[in-house]
């Protein structure tokens, strides 16, 4: 993950994801502030993945816990080989040993970040399982945020505008649509969350799947991953 995001970007991916996970853990502290203090609201787990996984928190940790130690530490790029099936299954692995403990919580949701670099073997089995995984409140969520100037067919002029990805053949790339097949639906009150704090214009029927090299589409990435739980 060291080439740049765009042909004249001098912010690298890495750069760009680092940026992201502090955008996201800032907005769920705005969304947890009680009595001037961080309420435990979300618990996140991260990982990170080249042709090993990495548990970059040690575990799933609670948002205050996380402020404690200064917030989440700073990614560095790996290899060229890329596994996602092992990163989706050390995922699953951490939801079969929680997600009793989140029956009564909104469903979590998985944010899975890639550059589409090549995977040593197909991650939609293991996707699939995880999205049949379920809480009370419904099933898990997948949530895609590839990074590629190439996604979309048609140029987006403006990204307030977009109404979101619906149809594997608004999507240039095969690992695009390949990824895009293994993104849950946004949720409608998401969607309106997201529509009404952020003012997007995503429409009924979008995919939990954008394009990464955008800082307002990162931004709208986040505002779905912070509107649950988990």
């Amino acid at each position: 993950m060291n080439d740049p995001c765009e042909p004249r970007s001098t912010t690298s991916k890495i750069d760009l994801v680092n940026a992201t996970l502090r955008e996201g853990i800032k907005a769920m502290v705005l969304r947890s502030m009680r009595d001037n203090k961080v309420q435990p609201r979300y618990h996140i787990a991260i990982f990170a993945y080249s042709t090993t996984v990495l548990d970059i928190l040690q575990g799933i940790r609670t948002l205050p816990e996380l402020m404690r130690v200064g917030g989440p530490p700073e990614l560095v790029a790996g290899g060229e080989d890329t596994d996602t099936a092992a990163g989706f299954s050390t995922v699953e692995d951490l939801l079969h040993q929680h997600l009793e403990t989140y029956q009564g919580s909104p469903a979590p949701l998985v944010c899975h970040l890639t550059d589409a670099l090549r995977t040593t073997q197909d991650p939609a089995p293991i996707v699939q399982r995880i999205q049949k995984m379920r809480v009370d409140d419904g099933p898990i969520l997948v949530e895609n945020v590839l990074m590629t100037t190439k996604l979309l067919r048609k140029p987006v002029t403006n990204w307030q505008q977009w109404e979101g990805v619906h149809r594997a053949k608004d999507i240039a790339d095969n690992y695009a649509r390949l990824l895009f097949s293994l993104s849950s639906p946004l949720p409608e009150t998401y969607r309106q969350s997201i529509n009404r704090s952020a003012g997007y214009q995503l429409q009924k029927g979008a995919a939990l799947f954008f394009p990464g090299t955008q800082t307002e589409l990162m931004r709208l990435a986040i505002a779905a991953s912070s509107a649950t739980q988990l």
